[in-house]
């Protein structure tokens, strides 16, 4: 701002700066000339007014931040705006075990098991309480009675309770912040308890009417959620002094995951006495509630949804915002399998803290989106498949400059590569970048001068002794075809594109590998010559598909799968549809040599 006196700087905010500013204007001006501004108190003066002005410009800034969702950075203000796209963020979940339990009563001939029956399981020293969710009777025979597939949840249910008064703004908050929302139940007692209604969660408006039981649920303030009713014209609007009664299930979030042993926490039905409680599935699914960045990147991919899923995109979309235990999905079209599937769409499902996706979570994922997908089309679930990056470096490393052990480089070196797999792989549809791998770890210590590094895709080939069996393993790459073919059926330190690790077949140790035209075959090693067994497939080096036929080895060494390995055309590895890139702690071999410079 230009005066008849000076200038001020409008473009700098730093108190400093603000200071300095205001300094150089007041010694522009005459009545200011002999003042000494260091040491006189109106230096006081100018530090109450530059504090004011730097406090009115921040405030200013936050504010404006606080107005966009992409620039919040309040929780308060990201879940306002995520409110405005009919998004609501994910609450804490719950895990959940499926067991059977076997029921010992002289007394009943049925056994009734009512909701919120409690068990302990224990993990790491600390114990956790499981409910069931729902009332069940379980019938049986000579004073014994199992109850099979029951689904146990961590938590205990809680209630609160409202008085509806529209004379004031009455709001119907859910305080606890562990509060599991897919458990809500809410009861309407009206007319002093002579009418009681059990209302019913919505996710949308379709098909709702004036008479319609239902409530939704919203994020509200200091993590809280909160229970909101219809109008009367969508949804039915309790009467006024009637009482809400919120019941569910408060959790702790992912700490119960892996639990696999329970015990019950008390007699069933007065007189039933557990003898066991055989785990089908451990405790899995448990979560802490959504993030900012989650909220953030995921309501206005939600809000394009619409509720409905139509594209891929609308898949992944879908299950991510709603199902807090999911870690990653992939959808795509059943066309791209092989073989293909038409009509169908894959989706695949990553779940957190563990490497499958349990027959109840299927159920459960398929549920949800039935009635969001088009008619002709049916999701079809499946489990992750994994490929995993064999890492095999030699770094060198400059003695002259660091005091460190060959021991202690090598330690680093493989911390930087676990690393680089959880920041850029451990996921569907990440792409591993060579000249990125082996920059991060030249740079995992200063001393490094450089690595020689070398990678190859593993897959594992699960076998089954029993029989012989066909397989289909397909690594979703395109494969080296360089390698011309063998000239006879022995040959000496020869590269492969396909090798494998060793089993027992016909009483010999052998190994599957390709003979450079796409002939898969089972070979013994004699005297460092590769002696050939057996054809027993093909594959195909332009999509790294193997076929292997009426395959069926005699043993495993040392009960370990048999792993695949092949080398992929291009440097750079992209996974795609369900597969997942990772890199294992024992697939990685770091040599660590000496230089000086």
């Amino acid at each position: 701002m230009a005066t008849n006196k000076g200038n001020i700087n409008l473009t700098t905010l730093d108190f400093e700066d603000i200071k300095s500013n205001f300094k150089a204007f007041l010694k522009a001006q005459d009545v200011f000339n002999d003042y000494d501004f260091e040491a006189s108190n109106i230096n006081v003066l100018l530090d109450i007014l530059s504090y004011n002005s730097y406090l009115n410009s921040f405030y200013l800034n936050m504010i404006s931040n606080e107005m966009f969702l992409d620039s919040a950075l309040l929780k308060d203000s990201i879940i306002s705006h995520a409110k405005e796209l009919n998004y609501t963020p994910r609450s804490f979940s719950s895990a959940v075990a499926n067991v059977n339990i076997t029921i010992s009563d002289n007394y009943n001939s049925s056994v009734y098991m009512p909701k919120g029956t409690s068990f302990t399981g224990t993990i790491d020293n600390r114990n956790f309480t499981f409910v069931t969710n729902q009332n069940i009777t379980i019938g049986g025979s000579n004073n014994t009675f199992i109850a099979n597939n029951v689904l146990i949840y961590e938590g205990d249910y809680v209630s609160e309770s409202y008085t509806v008064n529209y004379n004031q703004q009455s709001r119907y908050l859910i305080t606890n912040r562990t509060v599991d929302t897919t458990s809500i139940n809410v009861i309407v007692v009206e007319d002093n308890g002579d009418a009681v209604y059990s209302y019913d969660k919505a996710t949308s408006l379709f098909g709702l009417n004036s008479t319609s039981q239902v409530f939704f649920i919203q994020a509200a303030e200091n993590n809280s959620y909160e229970i909101i009713f219809g109008d009367g014209v969508i949804g039915r609007k309790p009467k006024d002094g009637a009482v809400i009664i919120i019941e569910y299930r408060q959790c702790s979030g992912e700490l119960p995951n892996g639990i696999g042993r329970f015990v019950a926490d008390g007699y069933i039905d007065t007189y039933g006495v557990v003898t066991n409680i055989e785990v089908n599935t451990k405790a899995s699914g448990g979560g802490i509630g959504e993030s900012i960045e989650s909220i953030k990147y995921n309501a206005p991919r939600a809000f394009t949804t619409q509720e409905r899923s139509v594209t891929a995109a609308d898949y992944e979309t879908l299950l991510t915002t709603n199902f807090s235990e999911i870690n990653a999905v992939s959808a795509y079209g059943g066309e791209e399998e092989v073989p293909p599937r038409y009509g169908k769409v894959i989706v695949a499902v990553d779940l957190k803290n563990t490497d499958s996706l349990p027959l109840t979570k299927k159920q459960l994922y398929s549920k949800f989106l039935k009635p969001r997908s088009p008619l002709s089309i049916d999701p079809i679930f499946v489990d992750p498949e994994y490929s995993y990056i064999t890492v095999k470096s030699k770094v060198k490393y400059d003695i002259n400059s660091t005091s460190l052990k060959s021991n202690d480089i090598k330690t680093l070196v493989e911390s930087a590569i676990l690393n680089y797999n959880e920041l850029f792989l451990n996921g569907f549809n990440k792409t591993f970048y060579y000249s990125r791998f082996v920059t991060y770890i030249d740079n995992s210590q200063f001393a490094i001068v450089s690595n020689d590094t070398d990678v190859c895709i593993t897959k594992v080939l699960d076998a089954d002794l029993s029989q012989q069996k066909d397989y289909v393993i397909d690594f979703g790459i395109a494969l080296r075809d360089d390698i011309s073919q063998i000239e006879s059926a022995h040959s000496k330190d020869k590269l492969n594109i396909l090798n494998s690790t060793t089993f027992i077949y016909n009483g010999v140790q052998c190994l599957l590998e390709d003979d450079g035209t796409g002939i898969v075959r089972i070979i013994t090693v004699r005297d460092g010559l590769h002696v050939e067994i057996k054809h027993v497939g093909f594959i195909d080096y332009n999509t790294g598909v193997v076929n292997i036929n009426n395959f069926k080895p005699d043993s495993l060494i040392s009960g370990k799968p048999i792993q695949l390995n092949v080398l992929a055309k291009e440097k750079d590895i992209i996974s795609q549809r369900k597969t997942i890139l990772s890199i294992r702690d024992s697939d990685i071999e770091v040599n660590i040599e000496q230089v000086r410079i």
